[in-house]
């Protein structure tokens, strides 16, 4: 979790975002209790089609 943390602190650094937003399966709920322990929280959902199937995707912002 500590190259998450750093990007962050590099992302604020060098660009000065107001917000950094991402997106991750929610079947992936080891990556999601990651995001949302470096500050991340969710904002919504949606359906995207990856490798031949339809998933449901977590989207989530990081305000900076």
């Amino acid at each position: 979790m500590i190259f998450l943390v750093e990007g962050l602190e590099f992302a604020n650094h060098r660009y000065s975002p107001e917000k950094i937003t991402l997106s991750v399966a929610t079947f992936n709920q080891r990556a999601i209790k990651a995001y949302e322990k470096t500050g991340f929280k969710p904002i919504g959902t949606f359906m995207q089609e990856t490798n031949g199937s339809k998933y449901e995707f977590l989207k989530m912002v990081y305000e900076c």
